[in-house]
């Protein structure tokens, strides 16, 4: 009985060898996700998982049995690296549907080694390890895998059952986002549902939800439901700025990772003048959802929330219709309305999204004729924003009221001093005895913010030679905070913290130079900028929800990220961790329950709205 025993585990050594470093492998990758290293549930889930896999591997030969789990081991061990990676740039882990923008990946190959560590050679070990599978000698029966194959489909089902309902004590009420039920089913945290449910269980549902189809009629019942929605989250809050820019014209500047830092009396005058003349936002923040800068956009000129569950929003829904898009109700104003960019059109599929919105042209650097300079690499060396902003001007039509909407590239990583655009900037940091103490990727960031300030100071010169300064807003804000700095000097120089509702806070601006603006330290977000740009110029949006309210008025400020959790003047509610973090020393747990509804109804109706093209039918 003994020897039975001992030879069966013999023969079975493989498959324990395997599962040690597919649990080794999850365990590195949740160091990197900043996870607890040893969740039992999420690790009893995996040896769940692990028995589908037991049960395919116990149809092959022995020869092909080793080759199969090699292959399990090398495939999850780079699954959980690129994760990492992926958390190492935006804060959470990805989607099979990001693959959508895949083709940007290549375009932007030289970016992706900017946060390499050497700690990631961590994933080497089970990989390695790998190639060290035990080899498994038996007497090989094709009938006998066959009842093998079936006990394990027959335990994988009754312990997954088993498993769920030991769980899961409010197993019949699935209404409860907070729950893990309501998590296993939805899987409106992807962090979190890798956190609690493993590896395997995340490729599974992942897979599952990625192959739905984004599109979807709407029937009646939608209706009702989102005329309900638009009813609740259409209201305005008035304040008394709004209308004062009515018939204005508007150039709004999505500026790259742009950061506080990057305001200064010497490196950056032109920026740090506004900043001292314009409403200035101190308390701003941009949260990052699938793509940083794309959703930024997105987010800036409807006021909704970006695609959380369907893939790249410019990729899936571009075939929407955006009549709610700043674009679009500024031409119903009598305005001529264009976007620009000094990089190629294709590049998150701009050209096509800002057709949807409204947008009459988008200028790419081919139609603003921006030529590419000796030396010049794609990606690596980008275009001057002072030559993005003189094509501005150039293709402006200033006889009508017209809306701007221009983003920046300057300020875009890499932060090297071969960069050749960053020669002149570089040379006037290095004598600045201020900066002394910075190493090279901390200045090069600098130099690439002193780009953009001399193309805000280009802008301005030629609406004032232009005769429309005065009757022009300039709105500037940044699309994320400075991710691609990969250096811990530099990241404590210029970011300041690894928090991630601090380290998301960047400028906002709104300038008119017949206006005196002030700081306002009220807590803002890229939500709030479509309805505050609506009520400044008296555009009425009643018809269309917002996430974020009007800035100068008395609406309850909160910002909501792409995981579910919420920021607030009062608490943080982090929906991966499920907990709240206090700035006032009270107890917010009641008011985050209340607000966990709330957004949990956003993140509903909002994606429902998209996949179902509500405002175009």
């Amino acid at each position: 009985m003994v020897k039975n025993k001992f030879n069966f585990l013999k023969q079975n050594l493989d498959l324990l060898y395997a599962f040690i470093l597919f649990i080794l492998s999850e365990i590195i990758c949740r160091y990197f996700l900043n996870l607890d290293l040893f969740v039992a549930q999420a690790f009893v889930k995996d040896f769940f998982d692990f028995l589908a896999i037991v049960a395919f591997v116990s149809l092959l030969p022995d020869k092909g049995r080793r080759i199969a789990l090699i292959s399990f081991v090398t495939i999850i061990t780079l699954y959980n690296f690129s994760q990492s990676y992926h958390y190492a740039f935006f804060s959470t882990v990805f989607s099979f549907r990001k693959l959508t923008v895949a083709g940007e990946l290549f375009n932007v190959f030289q970016e992706v080694f900017e946060k390499w560590d050497n700690r990631f050679l961590f994933f080497l070990i089970p990989l390695i390890l790998a190639f060290k599978m035990p080899r498994r000698e038996s007497n090989y029966s094709f009938k006998k895998q066959i009842c093998v194959c079936f006990i394990m489909v027959i335990l994988l089902s009754l312990s997954t059952s088993k498993f769920e309902k030991y769980l899961w004590d409010d197993y019949a009420d699935n209404s409860d986002w907070r729950k893990d039920f309501y998590l296993f089913v939805v899987m409106q945290n992807k962090t979190r549902y890798y956190d609690r449910f493993g590896t395997l269980s995340y490729i599974v549902k992942d897979s599952e939800l990625s192959l739905r189809n984004a599109k979807a009629e709407l029937s009646d019942d939608d209706k009702e439901e989102l005329n309900s929605f638009i009813k609740e989250y259409s209201k305005t809050y008035p304040s008394s700025m709004d209308g004062i820019y009515e018939g204005k014209n508007l150039v709004m500047i999505l500026c790259e990772s742009f950061d506080i830092k990057a305001i200064d009396p010497i490196l950056t005058p032109t920026l740090y003048k506004l900043s001292n003349e314009a409403f200035y936002f101190t308390n701003y923040h941009s949260p990052i959802y699938e793509v940083a800068t794309g959703d930024a956009e997105f987010i800036s000129q409807t006021g909704m929330l970006p695609s959380v569950d369907y893939g790249t929003t410019s990729y899936t829904f571009y075939l929407n219709r955006f009549p709610n898009a700043l674009a679009s109700l500024f031409e119903n104003k009598g305005y001529i309305s264009n976007s620009y960019h000094s990089y190629i059109s294709n590049f998150y599929n701009r050209e096509a999204l800002h057709e949807s919105f409204g947008f009459e042209t988008f200028y790419d650097m081919d139609k603003l004729n921006l030529q590419r300079w000796p030396g010049y690499s794609d990606t690596y060396n980008w275009q001057k924003d002072e030559d993005l902003f003189k094509g501005v001007l150039e293709h402006t039509d200033f006889s009508k009221p017209f809306y701007d909407f221009v983003i920046s590239v300057s300020g875009h990583m890499p932060y090297k001093r071969d960069r050749s655009e960053l020669s002149e900037m570089l040379a006037i940091i290095d004598a600045d005895s201020r900066y002394d103490k910075y190493d090279d990727e901390a200045k090069c960031y600098l130099a690439a913010q002193m780009l953009l300030d001399r193309g805000i100071e280009t802008l301005i010169n030629g609406l004032e030679a232009k005769g429309v300064l005065d009757n022009t807003v300039i709105m500037l804000y940044g699309d994320h905070y400075p991710y691609g700095i990969k250096g811990e000097e530099a990241i404590n120089n210029i970011i300041g913290t690894d928090i991630n509702y601090e380290m998301i806070k960047v400028p906002m601006m709104i300038y008119n130079s017949q206006t005196k603006g002030y700081k306002i330290d009220k807590l803002t977000s890229t939500f709030d900028l479509y309805p505050t740009v609506a009520a400044l110029f008296n555009i009425d949006v009643s018809k269309y929800y917002t996430v974020g309210n009007n800035v100068f008025s008395d609406a309850t400020p909160y910002v909501v990220f792409a995981d579910h959790s919420v920021l607030t003047e009062y608490y943080y509610g982090d929906a991966t961790k499920d907990e709240v973090i206090s700035f006032d020393n009270k107890d917010h747990n009641d008011e985050y329950q209340e607000m966990c509804a709330k957004i949990n109804k956003i993140f509903t109706d909002g994606q429902k709205i998209l996949l179902t093209d509500y405002y175009g039918k």
